[in-house]
């Protein structure tokens, strides 16, 4: 009979991850206190533990383009210090420091998972062979995320570019000294232990929850952004169409019909922001069904410790009124879309997505830890990804029929003429964007984007848009930002003015000074295209 003792696997990860409080509950347990590998079923919960238990989306939206310096607000480091891209030595909920050590949590728990099934007997590893494929996206998830938050992951030269250590095997010693490698390196990494993931995960249908693990859809997703991220067009679309069809049926004007299998699917499984949403009697409404579980927007879902369910709406650095009119007004498609989006105070503004979980410390204590549920995928992503790589690879009007399933979807009372997106509509549109020497698909040139013809430039720009709506408050807008080269200039209250240009160090989340002790270098801070502030 096999164990896995956890007192063991945390003391092991001391000397490469961090010595911190947020983990003494771990080092505190006994060493009779294990799980017992010997059933599917204690497989299963041992691995829904192992997910990264952190959020992006907080430190990563205060960074982005799109918050601005309300004048009051709840602040803290997650929410401060990305606004002016400042370094934060801190490992509270929500800061760089934090997300990078619940990484290699969840890689440290994968692993010494992974040797404990391979010493079970044959009989034994029949039983939880789809596991091992379950744990094999973990990893290379959590490894995905450290390295294209912590190491210059877009780069040009990825066979040179300092990556993050990927570690595939259990600490044996207390501090491990390991290396970066490149960041070629980690990419082919992530994708031998994704493929491999693949080749044994097992069908929904083994999970209580599914989406609370990586079930086949969440799988297909991941795939499909990993795919988007390393420019790897024709998979993107392979892996998404695995999760939502490809339209076949349409109208005379060229719409998708609506009763197409691939919007009877958009239909069926994105969030209802033209249905439910648009009656319920408050945000809170909203909020407990956004990231529920039975909501199937949501292909992969994780219980995390974050502060984005109380602050997301009231953090100082975030969306104002003036924001919020720009962001979310008309469209391509001549018709805003139907998000609700509440405000705090006539200052704070925020569509509702996260519902706060408090956790006391004890029974009788009034202290705790503020916890959430965050939607790592949703079925939304999917269909933008697809619809960008078509576009990449030219394919034009399949990504207008992507861009048409969606606003099919999100645009309240919705006409199937009027509505339809076409070449024609996208090019007057964007065509002041298009024309503009300064914009950034012009003038930063990401992708080539330059010598691109104008249809393409305006797919993009559309793709970019509905993005950044779709996603608010959910982080994915600061990969956008570095894979198009995008920069950003943030306003404080006083009217001053900074700019993130493309190529500043500082777009690069710095690595926990803890780290060094294992002998990784930090990241640089000498490239700074703009002042610090």
């Amino acid at each position: 009979m096999k164990y896995i003792n956890i007192k063991q696997v945390f003391l092991a990860m001391a000397g490469f991850l961090l010595c911190c409080t947020s983990c003494n509950k771990y080092l505190d347990t006994t060493p009779d206190n294990r799980t017992e590998i010997n059933s599917v079923e204690k497989v299963s919960q041992l691995l829904a533990a192992a997910y990264p238990k952190a959020s992006y989306a907080a430190m990563l939206d205060a960074r982005c383009d799109f918050v601005t310096d309300k004048g009051k607000g709840q602040e803290n480091n997650s929410n401060t210090y990305a606004f002016y891209w400042r370094d934060v030595a801190d490992v509270t909920q929500d800061t760089p420091d934090y997300f990078w050590q619940q990484c290699y949590f969840s890689i440290a728990e994968v692993n010494h998972a992974l040797e404990a099934i391979n010493n079970l007997t044959p009989e034994e590893q029949k039983e939880v062979v789809p596991f091992i494929g379950e744990a094999y996206m973990i990893r290379a998830f959590s490894h995905f995320l450290v390295a294209s938050l912590y190491s210059n992951y877009f780069t040009d030269t990825p066979q040179t570019a300092v990556g993050v250590p990927y570690v595939d095997e259990p600490e044996t010693v207390v501090i491990k000294q390991y290396e970066r490698g490149t960041v070629a390196s980690i990419k082919e990494n992530i994708e031998k232990d994704m493929l491999e993931g693949f080749r044994l995960i097992g069908t929904d249908a083994m999970y209580k929850v599914p989406r609370y693990h990586f079930n086949s859809k969440a799988a297909n997703a991941f795939a499909a952004r990993f795919y988007l991220y390393n420019g790897d067009w024709a998979k993107v679309i392979e892996h998404a169409s695995k999760v939502i069809p490809v339209p076949a049926t349409f109208l005379e004007n060229g719409n998708v019909s609506a009763d197409d299998p691939a919007y009877v699917y958009v239909d069926n499984n994105f969030q209802p922001w033209t249905g439910a949403y648009q009656t319920v009697p408050s945000s809170d409404d909203i909020k407990s069904f956004f990231t529920n579980s039975t909501n199937p927007s949501n292909l992969l879902l994780t219980e995390m410790s974050s502060r984005l369910a109380r602050y997301a709406n009231t953090w100082r650095y975030g969306v104002s009124g003036g924001t919020r009119d720009e962001l979310f007004t008309s469209t391509v498609a001549g018709a805003k879309l139907a998000y609700r989006v509440y405000s705090s105070s006539s200052t704070h503004y925020y569509v509702p997505k996260y519902r706060e979980h408090f956790v006391k410390t004890s029974i009788n204590a009034s202290t705790g830890y503020i916890y959430t549920i965050f939607p790592y995928f949703r079925n939304e992503e999917v269909l933008l990804n697809r619809a960008e790589a078509y576009a990449m690879l030219g394919q034009y009007q399949n990504a207008i029929n992507d861009l048409n399933l969606y606003f099919r979807k999100l645009i309240k009372g919705y006409s199937e003429t009027s509505n339809v997106v076409t070449e024609e509509k996208l090019l007057s549109y964007y065509e002041d964007d298009i024309l503009n020497t300064e914009n950034f698909l012009n003038k930063n040139n990401a992708y080539d984007a330059a010598s691109w013809d104008d249809i393409k430039k305006a797919l993009i720009l559309c793709i970019l848009d509905l993005k950044n709506q779709e996603f608010k408050w959910e982080g994915l807008r600061y990969w956008d930002l570095m894979r198009y080269k995008i920069p950003v200039t943030h306003t404080n209250l006083a009217g001053e003015t900074n700019t993130l240009y493309p190529g500043d160090d500082r777009w690069i989340l710095q690595i926990p000074e803890q780290a060094t002790l294992s002998g990784l270098e930090l990241n640089p801070r000498t490239n700074l295209l703009s002042r610090e502030w």
